[in-house]
């Protein structure tokens, strides 16, 4: 798995994402309408259920550069994660890592979106763009997380961790065809997590210091 703050099947017929790319910026802004079609629009960016078919994600007006078609099998689309929990710190962090892990997989931030600040949003869309720039999407699963002592610093708490994961590169084609991979990896990460006036937490920031090499 890499971290975005360090930028580092079966027989249905797979969802297609269209988006512009240039560079690095957040170019999968997809609109509610252009998600109805596919997985419901609900409240706080989470998945709704999926039909088979395809969609067109459209995209702002500072969007530039060529077209990229992204395939998702029904399969990926519909294992979501179970709902967010922004109740706790810990909570906070543990539904981010569920959720970007599917926006990873899928290619669209926007499911997770409810789990962060519109800061580290920035971060994760980056990231996924980088890799559709790859024409690949990460596919990755978290096999252990160790979480440290927590400290308040002013509104923001830090909550570190050590983790374990997993991960491979799949083709954004149909059919996500295995590119590269499986690599395990290990980090030992810092989350600067925010209580926001509702009283949810969310992942504000993400410092990760890898264990070796990450490909």
């Amino acid at each position: 798995m890499v971290r975005t703050t360090e930028y580092p099947r079966n027989g249905r017929r797979p969802i297609v994402w269209t988006s512009r790319f240039a560079g690095r910026l957040i170019l999968l802004s997809v609109a509610c309408a252009a998600l109805l079609a596919v997985s419901g629009c609900s409240a706080g960016g989470q998945a709704g259920s999926t039909g088979s078919g395809t969609a067109t994600a459209t995209t702002g007006a500072h969007m530039a550069g060529p077209a990229a078609d992204v395939y998702v099998s029904q399969a990926a689309i519909d294992a979501k994660p179970k709902p967010i929990d922004l109740k706790t710190s810990e909570a906070a962090v543990r539904s981010y890592l569920d959720w970007t892990t599917y926006a990873y997989r899928i290619g669209q931030s926007q499911f997770a979106a409810s789990a962060m600040s519109s800061y580290e949003e920035v971060h994760v869309d980056s990231y996924i763009q980088y890799n559709i720039e790859k024409s690949r999407l990460l596919d990755q699963a978290l096999t252990s997380i160790k979480f440290g002592k927590q400290s308040a610093e002013g509104t923001k708490t830090l909550v570190p961790t050590t983790e374990e994961w997993k991960y491979s590169y799949l083709s954004t084609a149909s059919g996500n065809k295995l590119i590269d991979g499986p690599f395990t990896a290990a980090y030992d990460t810092t989350y600067t997590v925010v209580k926001l006036e509702s009283g949810d937490w969310v992942v504000d920031s993400v410092e990760a210091k890898p264990k070796g090499t990450i490909k």
